[in-house]
């Protein structure tokens, strides 16, 4: 995340990481300007374990577009 954060990359995706792993990169890239949002294209929750961070909402909608989803559970449920 820090590497779309810095311009070293366009874009990262990531399905199953927690959200303690989430948070920090999810805040450098939105200061620096980065897109993150949810593999579905929709808002990013930080308890649904999947993103997509880009350094433009254009690339991150196309790899929305792209994304075959899985299941992963959330950080906010029992039995996780």
């Amino acid at each position: 995340m820090c590497l779309v954060a810095s311009g070293s990359a366009d874009a990262y995706y990531h399905m199953g990481i927690h959200c303690w792993d989430m948070a920090g990169g999810a805040a450098i890239v939105t200061e620096a300007g980065g897109v993150i949002m949810d593999i579905s294209g929709g808002p990013f929750d930080l308890m649904s374990r999947r993103l997509i961070v880009a350094s433009s909402r254009t690339i991150a909608e196309r790899i929305a577009k792209e994304i075959t989803e899985f299941p992963v559970g959330r950080d906010d449920t029992e039995g996780r």
